[in-house]
């Protein structure tokens, strides 16, 4: 198993590199929404009820603005143009300029390919 700051680090590391800087709020949602995806990876799937729920009530906030900011980190990096450093991250060409993914399916794969990645730091 990866160690939870391991795997943070991983995270916060990559959406450095795709545009998102640390100190947009949907940043920290993101990453903390990757940790529990990793977890349980079913929550990706009622993210709407579960993880967004789940990630205001730790963060004391309402699930829509965890929701509304993480459509906003997103955008930032989707504006900044790095689609290419997000196709080699995840090893495929699956997006481009115009294809901006839902918040459900970003996190899924973050999730998804992150713990690779955070294989590879030993903090």
């Amino acid at each position: 198993m990866i160690k939870n700051n391991n795997l943070r680090f991983a995270t916060s590391n990559t959406l450095l590199q795709i545009g998102i800087p640390y100190n947009v709020a949907g940043a920290k949602y993101l990453i903390r929404a990757v940790e529990i995806a990793v977890e349980n990876p079913e929550a990706v799937m009622n993210i709407t009820k579960m993880l967004y729920q789940r990630i205001a009530l730790e963060m004391a906030t309402k699930a829509a603005n965890v929701e509304r900011a993480i459509r906003h980190a997103i955008d930032i990096a989707w504006g900044k143009n790095k689609i290419a450093v997000l196709n080699l991250i995840f090893g495929v060409d699956i997006y481009n300029q115009s294809d901006r993914p839902s918040n459900g399916e970003f996190i899924a794969l973050l999730a998804e390919r992150l713990p690779y990645i955070a294989g590879r730091f030993d903090i």
